[in-house]
């Protein structure tokens, strides 16, 4: 027989492969988010450049999320209030406050942001250099962000819109692993801003701004959970029924001081709030 159609699947098998290796084992990476690579000595080092949004008002968006670990397995998932609506988590987590501080502490929400960048300098992989990617950060970078758009009272630092293509500044993450308790973890301390500069050329600036990628898609409302569905995994999770989960929530209210006693509805109004989350809990029993 003459096999005019036969396919040579020895690379497709191996992709099948290389697939099915990634979910069961390794946690999916998204290739557009950019990660510093750790040397021999616990350091990653980077020039990047913080751009514009295509198609959110501001050149940033922020994202609450929880993960943690219970009787029923792992729980992460996006926190509804970022899109201000109720969360059963944080509904949980309110109820717990006062009797199980550290028990909340690990449920909290996280807070992080996501941005465009350009990669100007990467020396462990300089293939990413003049690439423009996304960057995941937490507070700490943030903050050097906002300290650097508008200073403190009384500072002698310039304002620098580090965004801006003409007049922004390059940020030179440097990120040290410090341990803490029997555990390493990433510290972003001396990270910090260049002087102004611009980008490139015009032309330059163009190409670059074609291949921005778009932010309104993180809060977008189908990375959100259905309230009930994610009611159910997070009972699954710690181990409890819906209706168990509810007549524990109300014993522990019952038994608090009747001036901590608020409506739960308010944990979606205030996710604006930033930082900590024991000001999220405070704000909600005062």
């Amino acid at each position: 027989m003459n096999k005019k159609f036969k396919t040579d699947w020895s690379k497709t098998l191996v992709k099948i492969q290389d697939m099915d290796s990634k979910k069961n084992g390794s946690s999916f990476k998204d290739e557009r988010i950019y990660y510093p690579q750790f040397n021999e000595h616990g350091v990653a080092q980077a020039i990047i450049r913080f751009l514009p949004s295509p198609d959110t008002d501001i050149p940033f968006v922020s994202v609450r999320s929880h993960s943690f670990k219970g009787v029923g397995g792992w729980l992460i998932e996006n926190c509804p209030t970022t899109i201000k609506k109720e969360c059963p988590v944080c509904k949980g987590n309110s109820g717990l406050w006062d009797s199980d501080p550290d028990l909340v502490r690990i449920r909290k929400r996280k807070l992080n942001y996501y941005s465009n960048v350009l990669v100007v300098k990467d020396p462990a992989n300089p293939e990413n250099e003049g690439k423009v990617y996304l960057y995941k950060y937490g507070k700490k970078v943030h903050d050097k962000i906002l300290e650097k758009i508008q200073p403190g009272e009384g500072s002698i630092d310039q304002p620098i819109v580090v965004f801006d293509y003409y007049e922004g500044a390059d940020f030179k993450l440097i990120i040290k692993k410090i341990k803490v308790g029997k555990d390493l973890m990433p510290n972003y301390d001396s990270c910090n801003f260049d002087s102004i500069s611009c980008v490139g050329t015009d032309d330059e600036i163009e190409s670059i701004n074609s291949k921005l990628y778009p932010l309104s898609d993180f809060i977008s409302e189908d990375k959100f959970k259905p309230y009930s569905e994610l009611e159910t995994k997070y009972n699954s999770v710690v181990g409890l029924s819906t209706e168990s989960n509810h007549r524990e929530s109300n014993q522990v209210r019952t038994q608090q001081p009747q001036t901590h006693a608020k409506p739960v509805t308010k944990v979606a109004d205030t996710a604006v709030f930033d930082g900590d989350d024991s000001d999220f809990f405070k704000e909600l029993q005062n």
